[in-house]
């Protein structure tokens, strides 16, 4: 066989190989696009701003990057009890808190980007 019937038939393979592909691709993208489709009308209404009261205790606080890390009671209609860090709405809300104390705050935004809004100290744990 000539070298050039060679080259020939390794392109000819390689451009059926990628056309098949490719093809496949498409309908997997399809495919993907429909169950997503599916998925976001056959879920809940659209995420709307709402307000949230719970009590936690201030496991750490982060100024640098304006985040109090609390573990949280369950958070009704929000999010059930866990340790995690919430950014505050601004730096004087934290002001004087230490490790340790019991809180409660206001949670407020779109979940899941929501901001404390107000705190309020109860003691220590």
């Amino acid at each position: 066989m000539r070298l050039w019937k060679a080259i020939a038939l390794v392109n000819l393979a390689l451009g059926v190989g990628l056309l098949i592909g490719y093809l496949w691709w498409g309908r997997e993208a399809a495919r993907l696009r429909q169950e997503t489709t599916v998925t976001i009308q056959a879920g809940t209404a659209p995420l709307q701003e709402g307000e949230w009261t719970a009590r936690g205790v201030v496991r750490s606080v982060v100024p640098e990057i304006n985040v109090l890390v609390l573990t949280h009671e369950e958070i009704p209609g929000f999010m059930p009890s866990m340790t995690m860090g919430f950014r505050a709405a601004n730096p004087q809300l934290y002001n004087g808190l230490q490790v340790g104390d019991v809180i409660r705050f206001t949670l407020r935004g779109v979940p899941p980007s929501v901001t404390i809004v107000a705190i309020t100290r109860e003691g220590k744990t």
